[in-house]
């Protein structure tokens, strides 16, 4: 009886044993998996960017592809992490107000920013510019106004620097990180080469989409796309360049908006026996564009990656300034300092030139008014555009709080109306914050010159970015150069007959340079 007793027992025990097993077995196959432990970020689908961000204990490496896939993000624990932030959610981010724009930024940068200002950190960031020294006095009032706005950022700035983009190369293959920019800017064509060299930040791998998106509301178009490569944001714009008719008004009264008014006022002025002529205008491929634009012409375009020498437009755009254009200048010498000297002695009424020229221009023409180049027979002529970006060096990304710093900084220069109000002021640079253009043409009055660059600078179409370019200019440089130099010795004529034969030689020699010949 005890023996029955006992098998029983040890057959319950068995039982209860099974249970337990099977049981456990069913909690391990399901579980969700291990928790993750305090200041860990675990799994997360998003739906914003691709991206795939690995962290170890110093370096963070993130890929992002267009915006439009569904994907899953894992990012593991770090001691000293540089987080990137594409992936925040859009109900963590916050709001950052800097001047009158309110732009979603991620929560990491919101509180260092939040920082920065009650100087509860201490960061140094280096700032490069290759400017007048005029301009660089404004640009130092600006860089102390931020530090005043944000005492934990110490921006050193460098006003005058020298063959700056070989510099930031130079600094950033070194590893330098105290002694080169972490922020710099220059015009816009520069980006091509810089990204593929890997010695600029993109934007986009540190700010989600939501921050581009408001970003972008902030700009001109033409300004916002300056800055972006390859689907990549690069830089931020705040200024412009491009050329426009600038007219004496002693001599002019309106200036003209189509080509028949235009070449009315020319005809009224072309005197050569008296030394007079209707235009002042320098001639190569950047001053050349605004025509073969006008007719569809195109040099380059880096979208298509495609070569327009001696395409259809640009052929007819040559022409049109054979015939139209060059019958009404001096043209015993194209080149820019005759052509201004020109203009500013009142020899001429008119000018196409850009704001560089015209500090100058004022110390001679007092009175003068700036317009987009007349359109031809409904054509609107394309100028090319300078957008002046500020740049964030890869040494940045060696320091968390200098990445940050450098952003801010970046992104409140662009922003700050007040700041972009004063580099209008007192330097004359041309605005494409959409804010400040506002801001201009409600006082029109006070700031004529800078509202007729703006309005050509709408019609402009940016210079290409990609380094192909720098194998571009050259060859259309040489063309130019021998059609005026035949219209120069046999004619108008001649140098008609030569347009074709000429862009096309070029149009091959560009493209042998592509091939590596």
């Amino acid at each position: 009886m005890r023996k029955h007793r006992s098998l029983s027992r040890n057959l319950a025990v068995i039982v209860v044993i099974a249970i337990v097993v099977i049981a456990a077995a069913a909690y391990l196959a399901t579980r969700p998996g291990k928790p993750a432990p305090t200041g860990t970020t675990t799994t997360t689908t998003t739906t914003t960017t691709t991206t795939t961000t690995t962290t170890t204990t110093t370096t963070t490496t993130t890929t992002t592809t267009p915006p439009t896939e569904t994907t899953t993000t894992t990012t593991t624990t770090t001691t000293t992490p540089i987080e990137t932030t594409t992936t925040t959610p859009a109900t963590q981010l916050k709001t950052l107000t800097i001047g009158s724009s309110e732009i979603r930024v991620p929560p990491e940068l919101y509180d260092f920013a939040m920082k920065a200002k009650n100087g509860e950190v201490q960061v140094t960031i280096n700032f490069w510019t290759s400017m007048m020294p005029f301009e660089v006095e404004v640009v130092r009032t600006v860089v102390d106004r931020f530090m005043e706005e944000f005492p934990g950022i110490t921006v050193k700035y460098t006003g005058t620097v020298q063959n700056m983009k070989e510099a930031v190369k130079a600094g950033v293959i070194a590893g330098d990180v105290e002694n080169t920019a972490h922020v710099f800017t220059w015009a816009h064509d520069w980006t091509g080469e810089l990204a593929e060299g890997g010695y600029i930040v993109a934007l986009d791998q540190y700010l989600p989409p939501e921050t581009l998106q408001d970003l972008q509301a902030q700009f001109l178009s033409v300004a916002y796309s300056a800055g972006v490569y390859k689907l990549h944001l690069y830089g931020l714009p705040w200024a412009a360049e491009s050329i426009a008719l600038v007219c004496n008004t002693e001599m002019v009264q309106s200036p003209p908006t189509t080509y028949e008014e235009w070449r009315t006022l020319m005809e009224q002025y072309y005197n050569p026996d008296a030394d007079t002529y209707g235009l002042a205008y320098q001639i190569d491929p950047y001053f050349v564009h605004p025509f073969v634009g006008a007719f569809g012409g195109y040099y380059y375009d880096e979208t298509t990656d495609s070569v327009g020498v001696n395409s259809t437009g640009t052929v007819e755009g040559i022409k049109f300034l054979i015939q139209n254009i060059l019958p009404y200048e001096y043209t015993g010498d194209l080149g820019h300092e005759m052509q201004l000297k020109v203009f500013i002695e009142g020899r001429a009424p008119c000018m196409i030139t850009g704001p560089w020229d015209i500090p100058a221009i004022k110390q001679s023409i007092p009175s003068i008014v700036v317009s987009p180049i007349p359109e031809i027979d409904g054509k609107t002529p394309k100028p090319y555009s300078g957008i002046k970006l500020l740049w964030i060096t890869k040494l940045a990304e060696q320091d968390k709080d200098r990445l940050y710093a450098s952003i801010l900084f970046a992104m409140w220069f662009t922003l700050n109306d007040d700041t972009l109000k004063t580099l209008v002021d007192e330097a004359s640079f041309i605005p494409v914050k959409l804010s400040l253009i506002q801001y201009i043409q409600e006082n029109i009055d006070k700031y004529p010159i800078v509202a007729g660059f703006i309005e050509s600078i709408s019609n402009s179409v940016p210079m290409p970015k990609s380094p192909k370019m720098a194998k571009v200019w050259g060859p259309v440089a040489d063309a130019l150069n021998a059609i005026m130099t035949k219209y120069a010795e046999e004619g108008p004529e001649a140098a008609l007959a030569i347009v074709d034969e000429t862009l096309d030689s070029a149009q091959q020699t560009i493209l042998q340079k592509f091939a590596g010949g």
